[in-house]
C-alpha cells in the first residue's frame, strides 16, 4: 500500500493516516474517512484550490487547482 495521492509511491506505513474531512469539521474517524497520505501530499491536500473527496472507503477523487480530476483506488490483496 502507498500514499493515496496519484502516482505517489511512498509506503503507507510511513504516511499519516489522514481524515479526508477534517475531524475538527465533523469528519468521522472510520475507514470511510481515512486514507494514508505522505507528509507532502497531506500538506498539498490542505493548500488553496485542492479538493479531495472519498467516494467510498479507499477510493479518492483528487481535484487540482487547474480542475484536473484524478481517482485512486485502494490496494487490493489476492485472496
Amino acid at each position: 500500500a502507498t500514499c493515496s495521492h496519484p502516482g505517489c509511491r511512498n509506503p503507507a506505513a510511513r504516511c499519516d493516516l489522514d481524515h479526508t474531512i477534517a475531524h475538527g469539521k465533523g469528519g468521522r474517524t472510520c475507514w470511510c474517512n481515512l486514507a494514508p497520505l505522505c507528509r507532502h501530499h497531506h500538506t498539498t491536500k490542505q493548500a488553496p484550490g485542492w479538493m479531495l473527496v472519498q467516494t467510498q472507503p479507499g477510493t479518492m477523487t483528487w481535484i487540482t487547482p487547474a480542475g484536473r480530476v484524478y481517482i485512486t483506488t485502494p490496494t487490493t490483496y489476492p485472496a
